[in-house]
């Protein structure tokens, strides 16, 4: 059965109790009662629309109007209130009709005042009688009112969630039954108060209660706005010492949704041409993500001075199909041309309200000042990491990482490592100048990076020397890799500016030693130190533009004179 067959049997069923119950039993109305039923009507109304809250917790006083009501008036007069009422409380939240929905929630009310009614009856009430007469049936017609509400409830849930379990609803009730007990208790001293005194008695109700949830509502405001910002304080001073721009939106991403009851949030970053998600709350879908980019991408221009709360975002069309009712757009820059939006997305209508944007609007305050922070410091990390003129891993990094990529490797599973001098290279800044031999050292990096892949690196080891690390890879295969270098800058033709300010194109060679782990060396230090020297004594002595290996020159060492020593380290 699916959700819009089992609201139309609830309605049905529904219509069909009161139908029974209203025939049975005449109405108990008069046309001196109207101003009574005008004031129960506006209490009835009054306690739809505010209901006592607290954080997600909200206790409901329909049903102390509700008794009143029946027991005084009869079904009739409650079913028309109850559907009225609720009819336009559902359009005012959310300022739309959704024919199953309502269907739903109507035939919810009616069966459940049909049960609650027949319950009434069954165990002896009248109208007509006292409440000390009619007790024991207004306990009863409680129990059924809590326990048809809550059937209802369950079932409704279990086709809509689809993994709602009974026990798990039975969870949801024990609040529901402290605030029915005390709906109830005033419902009692309600009809207490009209017997005694009619009209009178029911203002000297209403008014104080009136009063009472108003105050309540203050209290509630001013209680959540301090747990917001006491909760916001916490956040900011949390991450205004985080330095990494990944986990500073981890952290607003993770720690944000708990402020609020079923709220996803997301930070988008613009990069480029491009505004993406670089984080987001866990349970927020992908579909989700794309209609809220599609919405930021629309309206970009206008969300990125000022924080935005948007109360009816089921009426946007990029949202259509989604369950998101509420948005907070927070902006936040580290410059003017770079800039992001943290966003919270709510299912329910109305949960985001001014405090909300303000708490929010702080958040992005200091999430800007934070942002400006991490982007400093990842800039600074970079250029104490990388090479400002190749853009590639410096000496320092380049050995961590070969450290690091040893440590991963495990047993049996090479590494080789390409030690590449640049030859005469000292010739090309004496001829053309400095100018000529950055841009030769520029375009040689981008060779380098060109012919790797996955985990391979290039670092520049110093001056005109570079490093190339090939995890995975045995000395057979650097050298494969080796010579396709070594014969593509041969190849290449590189133009670069004189002393004169003129271009020439110039060519060039390199010359490559290879080591490999675990067949040449068992540490990275040894690994360096022997690709140097296949370098040297294998390709710069044996006449330049050649790739050497270690375990070759090695061996024919022992046909040379002992020059070993002769080079051994690299200039930096």
């Amino acid at each position: 059965m699916s959700f819009k067959q089992l609201a139309t049997g609830t309605t049905l069923l529904g219509l069909i109790l009161v139908l029974i119950v209203a025939i049975s039993i005449s109405p108990n109305l008069h046309t001196h009662d109207a101003l009574i039923l005008v004031t129960l009507f506006g209490l009835y109304g009054f306690t739809e629309f505010f209901p006592l809250k607290r954080d997600q917790f909200s206790i409901s006083l329909l049903l102390c109007v509700d008794l009143v009501i029946f027991v005084k008036f009869g079904l009739v007069a409650l079913v028309f209130t109850s559907q009225v009422v609720h009819f336009f409380s559902r359009w005012y939240r959310q300022r739309k009709f959704e024919f199953w929905k309502t269907l739903a929630n109507n035939g919810m009310f009616l069966f459940v005042n049909g049960g609650s009614s027949a319950t009434f009856y069954l165990l002896g009430g009248t109208h007509h009688d006292k409440m000390s007469v009619n007790l024991f049936p207004l306990f009863g017609y409680c129990a059924a009112h809590f326990l048809f509400n809550h059937l209802i409830l369950f079932l409704y849930f279990r086709k809509l969630d689809g993994t709602t379990t009974f026990q798990a609803h039975l969870k949801r009730t024990k609040f529901d039954i402290f605030s029915t007990l005390f709906a109830a208790s005033l419902g009692f001293l309600v009809i207490m108060l009209y017997e005694g005194d009619g009209l009178y008695g029911l203002i000297a109700f209403g008014m104080p209660m009136v009063l009472c949830v108003y105050v309540f509502k203050l209290f509630n405001d001013v209680w959540r706005s301090n747990t917001l910002f006491r909760n916001l304080a916490a956040l900011t001073g949390d991450f205004s010492g985080v330095l990494e721009v990944e986990a500073l939106f981890a952290r607003v991403t993770e720690e944000l949704p708990k402020w609020f009851d079923n709220v996803h949030c997301v930070i988008f970053l613009r990069q480029d041409e491009n505004l993406n998600a670089i984080s987001r709350s866990a349970g927020c879908g992908s579909q989700d993500l794309d209609a809220l980019h599609r919405y930021l991408s629309q309206h970009e221009d206008s969300l990125r001075d000022d924080p935005t709360l948007t109360k009816r975002l089921g009426d946007d069309p990029q949202f259509a199909g989604t369950v998101y009712k509420n948005l907070v757009v927070a902006p936040f820059h580290s410059s003017y041309a770079d800039y992001g939006f943290c966003c919270l997305l709510a299912p329910k209508s109305n949960i985001f309200d001014a405090t909300t944007l303000d708490a929010v609007s702080i958040l992005a305050n200091q999430l800007s000042i934070s942002y400006h922070n991490a982007m400093r410091y990842e800039n600074v990390e970079k250029q104490s990491l990388y090479d400002e003129l190749t853009q590639l891993p410096n000496h320092r990094y380049g050995e961590k990482r070969l450290t690091e990529e040893m440590e991963m490797l495990t047993d049996g599973v090479a590494l080789s490592l390409l030690l590449i001098d640049l030859d005469h290279f000292k010739k090309i800044n004496d001829t053309y100048g400095h100018l000529a031999g950055n841009k030769v050292l520029q375009t040689i990096a981008r060779t380098f990076e060109d012919a790797l892949e996955g985990r391979e690196f290039a670092a520049r080891y110093g001056g005109e020397e570079f490093i190339i690390v090939l995890p995975g890879s045995d000395s057979a295969q650097a050298l494969r890799l080796g010579e396709d270098i070594r014969s593509t800058v041969e190849a290449m033709e590189v133009p670069v500016p004189t002393l004169d300010g003129n271009i020439v194109t110039i060519k060039l060679t390199v010359s490559i030693g290879i080591a490999a782990y675990p067949d040449d060396a068992e540490d990275s230090l040894s690994l360096m130190r022997f690709a140097d020297r296949a370098m040297y004594i294998g390709a710069k002595r044996a006449g330049r533009n050649r790739v050497a290996l270690y375990r070759e020159e090695k061996e024919s060492a022992g046909s040379r004179p002992s020059t070993a020593d002769v080079h051994e380290g690299s200039c930096i």
